[in-house]
C-alpha cells in the first residue's frame, strides 16, 4: 500500500532533464533553471565580419583604432586604402573578409586642372586661371604676389616673341613671351606652379604642381598648353603620404602597396 502511494505522488512531480553546459529543464514547459546555471557559462556567439566603407580620413583611422588586431594589415593603390583586420598570419590561418576602405576621392580642383593638360584657346586660358586663381602660388619660382597673370591673358593682343627652344637634354624647355596688353609690354612666365589638395578625403594634404606653360599664335590666334610633367608621379606621391599619414596614427599596423 505504502509504495503505491509514493508512486501515485511522484506522478505529480515535475520532470528534471540534464542538458549541455550544467543546465536544467523541468517538466512541463522545460524552462532553464536559472539558479543551476554555472557561473562562466556563456551564450556561442558568431564570428563578427566587419565590412564598412569610410571617406574621412580621420574617421578611417579612429574605426581601424577601435577595430584593429595583431593581425591587422592595410593595403593601398589608386583606388584607396584597405584596412583588413583578421589577415592570416604566418602562426594562424584566417578569412581575411574583416575590412574597412577608403576610396580615393579626387577633389574638383584636382580633376578641372588634369582636364586642362592640352591645347587651350585664349578664352579658354583665361577661364581656367581665373577658375584655378586661388590656388597660383608662384611664377618661375618665385612667390606669385606682384604678377597679375590673368590680366595678362584677357589683355593680350598679339604675340610679339615666341622663343621655345631646349637649352639641353637635362633641362626642360625655356620660354620667352613679350605681350602688348595696350599699356606696356610684358613677360609671361615659363612655370606656373599651383598647390591644391589632391583627394577630398584630407583636404589638409596638398600638392604643388610645376606647370610649364607654353604659348604659340596662328593667324593673329592665341593657343596656350599648360604641362605637368610628372603629374602622375605626383598622384602617387601624395597616395603614399596620405597612408603614411594614417599610420602614423595607428600603433603596430604595417601598409603595403597592393
Amino acid at each position: 500500500m505504502k509504495e503505491l502511494i509514493e508512486k501515485f505522488a511522484n506522478s505529480f512531480r515535475p520532470v528534471k532533464e540534464e542538458l549541455d553546459n550544467g543546465r536544467k529543464a523541468v517538466h512541463n514547459d522545460y524552462k532553464i533553471v536559472e539558479e543551476d546555471k554555472p557561473i562562466n557559462f556563456k551564450m556561442p556567439i558568431d564570428r563578427h565580419v566587419l565590412n564598412q566603407g569610410i571617406i574621412n580620413k580621420l574617421d578611417f583611422i579612429a574605426f581601424v583604432n577601435e577595430y584593429k588586431t595583431d593581425a591587422t594589415k592595410l593595403f593601398y593603390n589608386n583606388s584607396g586604402i584597405t584596412a583588413i583586420f583578421n589577415y592570416t598570419t604566418k602562426d594562424n590561418a584566417d578569412h581575411g573578409d574583416s575590412k574597412s576602405y577608403m576610396h580615393l576621392m579626387e577633389t574638383d580642383d584636382y580633376r578641372e586642372f588634369e582636364k586642362h593638360q592640352c591645347e587651350l584657346s585664349q578664352k579658354q586660358f583665361v577661364r581656367f586661371l581665373k577658375r584655378m586663381e586661388p590656388y597660383i602660388v608662384a611664377f618661375d619660382g618665385k612667390q606669385a604676389d606682384d604678377m597679375d597673370i590673368i590680366e595678362m591673358a584677357e589683355h593680350l593682343q598679339a604675340i610679339k616673341t615666341i622663343d621655345s627652344v631646349q637649352r639641353n637634354t637635362q633641362q626642360k624647355f625655356h620660354l620667352d613671351v613679350e605681350i602688348s596688353t595696350g599699356k606696356s609690354e610684358m613677360e609671361l612666365p615659363r612655370v606656373i606652379t599651383f598647390e591644391f589638395p589632391i583627394f577630398k578625403n584630407d583636404r589638409d594634404m596638398t600638392t604643388k604642381f610645376d606647370t610649364e606653360l607654353f604659348l604659340s599664335s596662328d593667324d593673329g590666334s592665341l593657343t596656350a598648353e599648360l604641362i605637368c610633367y610628372n603629374i602622375d608621379q605626383l598622384y602617387e606621391e601624395s597616395i603614399r603620404e596620405l597612408t603614411n599619414s594614417i599610420l602614423a596614427d595607428i600603433d603596430d599596423v604595417n601598409a603595403f602597396q597592393s
